[in-house]
């Protein structure tokens, strides 16, 4: 089956050749590479422009402007016509036999149109198993700073799939529409799986799909950019997604997770958290446009079963994360 690669790129020199080289190295061979440049001002270009030389596989378009990762996205998946698309960061490196494991799974689960990876963290630990749910309606990658010791080593269906490296049929993108460009970036990963899901397809981890991921290469972990974004546009991934019943329910926990994390980060002196909110409830009328829209085509209505506790532990891991993330990738694994 044929598969582009898609990736996005923005000033990512550092690790950029490196990504593109370990997807050059798959086992399966069945694949091209579009690589979209969003006007970098660093050697990207000329790195790119010496490996398509080198390489027919590798397709680059050049954007005038930096539009971001999700509009970037969009234009590679209508330019190409492959029918699997897979979506690779710039700062991920996917082992060799990544894209034969996902095609092994695509052909067996023909319900499934996301394919989520196993993604490690350079340090050894998990990056992502696909994504779970929690009370709150907040969305979670499993795993997220645990070590493996085999406790995610079994396919099975998630609520999302971390787009760092996630492979997707084209025929999801016919059903349901290409990622909201009003997030720019950050989050378009758990709006696009939860359309997914209203819409009645399922998300497949494959556990032996590996990738491993720098994590924020390009914004920075927990820089305003990304704080700003990801919080933003989780509220909107909420409230367009989620089915009215489910909304009222969650709805206390929802705000006290808001509270909580306004709270958190404002004590830090990251006053762009209040403001991430701040600006998503000022696109309400828009959002609520975007979700009669999505919950009058939505066909699945068993949502609750998404939903696994309050997420405890993985908070606790994020929370640690935090604390250690200037270490981060500082002992860097073999791949």
């Amino acid at each position: 089956m044929n598969t582009v690669f898609i990736v996005v790129n923005y000033n990512g020199e550092k690790y950029l050749e490196k990504c593109l080289n370990f997807i050059l190295s798959q086992n399966y061979k069945k694949f091209k590479i579009l690589v979209i440049d969003n006007n970098s001002t660093d050697k990207s270009k000329e790195i790119l422009k010496k490996m398509v030389d080198e390489n027919s596989k590798i397709d680059v378009l050049f954007n005038e402007e930096n539009v971001g990762f999700v509009k970037a996205v969009n234009l590679g998946v209508d330019v190409t016509t492959s029918p699997l698309i897979a979506l690779i960061n710039n700062d991920a490196f996917i082992r060799n036999d990544w894209l034969e494991n996902m095609i092994c799974e695509v052909k067996k689960d023909l319900r499934a149109g996301i394919f989520a990876s196993k993604i490690y963290l350079l340090n050894g630990l998990i990056n992502s198993a696909g994504h779970s749910i929690f009370k709150g309606l907040i969305v979670m990658d499993r795993g997220y700073f645990e070590r493996d010791s085999g406790q995610y080593d079994k396919p099975c269906y998630v609520a999302g799939a971390c787009a760092a490296a996630a492979l997707y049929r084209r025929r999801v993108f016919e059903d349901i529409g290409l990622f909201d460009e009003s997030y720019f970036m950050y989050n378009d990963d758990v709006d696009f799986s939860l359309r997914a899901i209203l819409y009645g397809w399922k998300i497949k981890f494959v556990p032996n799909a590996i990738a491993y991921h720098v994590h924020s290469a390009s914004t920075g972990v927990l820089s305003d950019f990304s704080l700003y974004h990801n919080n933003r546009n989780w509220v909107w991934s909420v409230l367009k997604n989620i089915p009215r019943r489910v909304l009222i329910k969650e709805y206390p926990f929802f705000i006290l997770r808001k509270l909580a994390f306004v709270c958190h980060f404002c004590l830090q002196g990251k006053w762009i958290a209040l403001k991430s909110k701040i600006d998503a409830v000022k696109e309400i009328r828009k959002i609520l446009k975007k979700r009669r829209e999505i919950q009058k085509n939505a066909r699945y209505d068993k949502f609750e079963e998404y939903i696994n506790g309050f997420g405890w532990r993985e908070l606790k891991n994020v929370w640690i994360s935090q604390r250690k993330r200037r270490n981060m990738g500082s002992n860097e694994i073999r791949i």
